[in-house]
C-alpha cells in the first residue's frame, strides 16, 4: 500500500521531536514549518528526505542522521575518502577518490579552491561534483571527482603477531547487520582471531581502532570483549536514565539483554592488569568510540594515538514505512568509572598517525604501543 508523504513525514517528526537528546532545544513549531515548505511537493517518502534531514541537523548534535533503505548494500553520493589534519587516511575501495589514485598519505591542499583545516574531512562539500587539490611527493593533482553509488562491502577485521607475545587486532567499523562480506558474523571472525593469535603465544595486545568508523557496537563488543574484561564496561546515559553495556563470556548484553553472543567457545579473559594498548585516530568515532571506551578505566590499559572524532553520544535505530531509518542521538556514552563524555577521547600517549605508514613497521603509533609492551 503507498505511503502518504505527509504522513510520513509528520510522523517522522513526531519521532525526533519525541525522542532526540537535543529535542528540547529546537524550534519545532519553526523547523515543522521549515520541513513542510521543503516537502510541499512530495510525492513519494524519498522526496521527504532533504526535510527530514533538514530536522535532523537542527538538533545539531552531529550524529543523528537519516538511514535510507538501501544503505546495507549500496554507498551513495560516494567521494570515498577520508582526511584529517589535511592528510588522506582513508579510501574506500571502489570509490571515485581510489579510481582518481589517492592514497593514504597523500596531502589535500584545496577543496573547491578552498585550504582545508585540521578536522575530518573539513571543508568537503556536499556537492555531487568536488575539485581536490592533491600533492604526493612534492608533485601536485588537480582531480575533479564525481560522487557515485559504490557497493558496500563490509571491512573484514585483521590480526598479526607483531612481536613474541604480541598480538594486533585491527578492528574496522561494523555494518549494521554485523555481517562480514561472505556472511561470517563479525564477532566471530573476532573470535577466531583472538584464539589464533593466543595458540601462537600473545599475551599481552594491541586493538588498533585507527580506522574504526562506527556502526553497529554489539558484534565489535563481542568479539573483542575478552580483551576489555568482564562486567560493565561503560552506560548510555539520558536526561533520567542509565543503561550500562556488559561484557560476559562471549556475549555483549545491554543491561541483562544479550545483544550479540558469539556462537562458539569465547577466549579467556584476560586479567585487568594485562597489559593492552588502544589505538585511535580523529577517524575513530561513535561505535569505535564506545569500544574505546570500553577498556578506559581498566588497569592494564594505556590509548596511545590522537583524540577520537567526538561522536561520544549513542544513536537509536526507529525504522520508517519505507525501509528507510532515523538513527536518533538519544543518550551520552560513560566509561566504567562513571565519567560521561562530551566530546573527543583523549589518548594517553598523544602521537600522529603517518597513515602512508599504517600497519607497517615504520607505523610510529603501532611501534610506540609494542615499545610500551616489549617487557610484558
Amino acid at each position: 500500500m503507498p505511503v502518504d508523504p505527509v504522513t510520513y513525514l509528520e510522523e517522522a517528526l513526531d519521532l525526533i521531536e519525541q525522542e532526540a537528546f537535543n529535542a528540547s532545544g529546537v524550534d519545532w513549531t519553526r523547523v515543522r514549518a521549515e520541513c513542510r515548505d521543503l516537502a510541499a511537493s512530495a510525492q513519494t517518502p524519498a522526496d521527504t528526505y532533504p526535510a527530514l534531514r533538514h530536522a535532523l541537523s537542527a538538533l545539531n548534535d552531529h550524529h543523528s542522521h537519516l538511514r535510507l533503505p538501501d544503505a546495507g548494500t549500496t554507498h551513495r553520493g560516494l567521494l570515498g575518502v577520508y582526511y584529517t589534519r589535511g592528510t588522506v587516511a582513508f579510501v574506500f575501495p571502489g570509490s571515485p577518490a581510489a579510481l582518481a589514485d589517492v592514497r593514504p598519505g597523500d596531502r589535500v591542499r584545496r577543496v573547491q579552491g578552498k585550504s582545508v583545516g585540521g578536522a575530518v574531512n573539513d571543508g568537503l562539500p556536499p556537492d555531487s561534483v568536488v575539485t581536490l587539490e592533491v600533492e604526493r611527493a612534492g608533485e601536485r593533482r588537480v582531480l575533479t571527482l564525481t560522487r557515485a553509488e559504490v557497493p558496500v562491502v563490509p571491512p573484514e577485521p585483521q590480526g598479526h603477531l607483531a612481536a613474541p607475545g604480541v598480538g594486533v587486532v585491527t578492528l574496522p567499523d561494523c555494518d549494521l547487520s554485523g555481517l562480514l562480506a561472505d556472511g561470517t558474523p563479525y564477532e566471530e571472525w573476532v573470535r577466531a582471531l583472538l584464539r589464533d593469535l593466543a595458540a601462537q603465544g600473545a599475551a599481552c595486545w594491541v586493538v588498533d581502532l585507527r580506522r574504526n568508523l562506527g556502526g553497529n557496537m554489539w558484534p565489535m563488543l563481542a568479539g573483542i570483549g575478552p580483551l576489555a574484561g568482564e562486567g560493565e564496561l561503560g552506560a548510555f546515559v539520558g536526561a533520567e536514565e542509565r543503561w550500562a553495556w556488559r561484557y560476559e563470556r562471549g556475549a555483549a548484553l545491554l543491561g541483562e539483554k544479550v545483544m550479540r553472543r558469539v556462537g562458539g567457545p569465547a577466549p579467556d579473559t584476560l586479567p585487568d592488569h594485562a597489559p593492552v594498548a588502544v589505538l585511535t585516530s580523529p577517524l575513530t568515532a561513535s561505535s569505535g568510540e564506545i569500544v574505546t571506551l570500553s577498556f578506559v578505566g581498566r588497569s592494564g590499559t594505556r590509548l596511545f594515538g590522537e583524540a577520537t572524532r567526538g561522536l561520544t553520544t549513542s544513536n537509536s535505530l526507529y525504522e520508517l514505512p519505507d525501509g528507510a531509518a532515523l538513527l536518533l542521538t538519544t543518550a551520552r556514552d560513560a566509561d566504567r568509572t562513571g565519567r560521561v563524555y562530551s566530546g573527543p577521547i583523549q589518548p594517553d600517549v598523544v602521537i600522529l598517525t603517518e597513515w602512508d605508514e599504517f600497519q607497517t613497521p615504520q607505523d610510529p603509533v603501532l611501534n610506540a604501543a609494542l615499545a610500551w609492551l616489549a617487557d610484558c
